[in-house]
């Protein structure tokens, strides 16, 4: 709960945090005043309002230690209801979608003789949230026009994407479909990462945003869709501790995603064609193919619309980008949870049992830890480390999500006549032997000075 209050603390500030230049004071104050005139659903909070006061603290707090100064400290409303029953806004959403065309003040009425009282205002707040607005429903055009950031990396789009179907490695007599996962710059339309998986879980969207972060630098923004790994409280935190801003995609209106939506349309005349005439069965293998045509192909042809490969587009643009080094992206991506340590000084998580230190027996702490390694605990209260935890008895080595994710297959790929990923394969390899075209991000400023 605390982090989901920071993120809607992060929330309100981003404009300011992630605009190309400080505003001045005057249009600073001016900004502060219109954001605390909004209305608000603050989480575990009956309150609707946010000061200009608070405005201000949250935006010199992120500034000065980042995301972890955004952790409320000392709250004591935790686990109380919410002050709009989420029953009633399911049934408001029901009754509007049967009839798009019903007001919200009708809204009212209709749950009024159905028993429940609720505000029109907070309603349509609700509603307007969950995008089950009138115009919305009613399929109305909303005008939209074709936007390209200035600069690479200033913002990734993001999706999944079904893949080919391959043996299931669980049951080896039938098939699974694949799905991939990658990002797309929205400057170069370069690719950063991407990678199939037989999945779509959180611990594989972290995975391929970690890896493209090492490879290509730390985006300014995300661009993704309402999807629930995308939604995750850890890898919104995740972002917001690494500085980089999330936006969400208008429900109903998929068309600020039509550049990664072109690369999926580009792999499947592509790319997928070539999978099926090789006959790829390893998902390894199938990986490994992608990464080969991204590089050999993808990125070495002239886009319709720049007039230049992605690469070299990427590349003009390299002065701007900020990196990440591997310990940071550790930090950042480690999932939280709440525990209260008991009298013997221990606490479990996932069954496994650690030890504390008995300082903290009866106190409430936060532990931080690596959902594939449960042997690592960190520590930490209002976003300060303590210490680590130590492992004294183990029943999983992995979190649950990690142990259901499903494995990777290893089935041998009957050779074909032509095999074209094959070649492009051993290009790719070659190439990287030869070091050509190497973007080499160590190089760069770790830690650049903030605007």
């Amino acid at each position: 709960m605390r982090v989901e209050t920071a993120l809607f603390r992060h929330g309100l500030i981003a404009h300011l945090i992630h605009h190309a230049s400080r505003p001045d004071s005057g249009r600073l104050e001016a900004e502060l005043r219109h954001l605390a005139a909004q209305p608000y659903v603050i989480p575990h909070s009956k309150r609707t309002r946010v000061s200009v006061a608070s405005l201000r603290r949250y935006l010199r707090a992120y500034r000065q230690r980042g995301f972890e100064a955004l952790l409320p400290k000392g709250r004591r409303d935790a686990g109380q209801p919410q002050a709009f029953d989420r029953a009633v806004l399911q049934q408001a959403i029901a009754l509007r979608e049967q009839q798009p065309g019903r007001t919200t003040p009708m809204l009212v009425e209709i749950l009024k003789r159905e028993g429940q009282i609720v505000n029109a205002h907070t309603l349509a707040t609700h509603l307007r949230q969950a995008g089950k607005t009138r115009k919305l429903l009613d399929g109305q055009a909303v005008p939209t026009r074709r936007f390209e950031r200035e600069h690479v990396n200033a913002l990734w789009q993001s999706d999944a994407s079904q893949g080919p179907w391959l043996p299931d490695p669980t049951r080896p007599a039938h098939a699974r479909r694949t799905h991939l996962i990658a990002f797309i710059d929205d400057h170069s339309r370069l690719v950063p990462y991407g990678e199939f998986f037989f999945d779509e879980a959180l611990p594989r969207l972290e995975r391929v945003l970690k890896v493209a972060i090492l490879r290509r630098g730390l985006p300014g923004a995300i661009y993704v869709d309402n999807g629930q790994i995308f939604n995750a409280t850890q890898f919104r935190a995740a972002c917001a501790a690494l500085r980089i801003e999330v936006i969400f995609a208008s429900p109903y209106h998929p068309q600020g995603k039509g550049k990664i939506e072109q690369f999926w349309h580009l792999v499947q005349e592509s790319f997928y064609p070539e999978v099926a005439a090789s006959q790829l069965t390893d998902l390894g293998l199938l990986n490994q193919s992608f990464w080969a045509w991204l590089e050999r192909i993808y990125h070495a042809r002239v886009h319709g619309e720049t007039s230049q490969t992605p690469l070299e587009r990427f590349i003009a643009g390299a002065e701007t980008l900020r990196s990440a080094d591997p310990e940071t992206l550790r930090l950042a991506f480690q999932w939280r949870t709440k525990r209260t340590v008991t009298r013997q000084a221990t606490l479990s998580l996932q069954g496994n049992v650690y030890s504390v230190d008995p300082a903290w027996s009866g106190q409430a702490i936060e532990l931080r830890y690596d959902p594939f390694d449960l042997s690592q605990m960190e520590v930490y209260r209002d976003g300060l480390r303590l210490g680590t935890a130590r492992l004294t008895i183990t029943k999983r080595q992995h979190h649950l999500a990690v142990e259901h994710l499903v494995p990777e297959s290893r089935t041998i790929t009957a050779p074909a006549q032509i095999d074209f990923l094959k070649t492009l394969r051993e290009e790719h390899d070659h190439a990287l032997r030869q070091q050509l075209g190497g973007i080499h991000f160590s190089q760069l400023d770790p830690h650049p000075q903030s605007e």
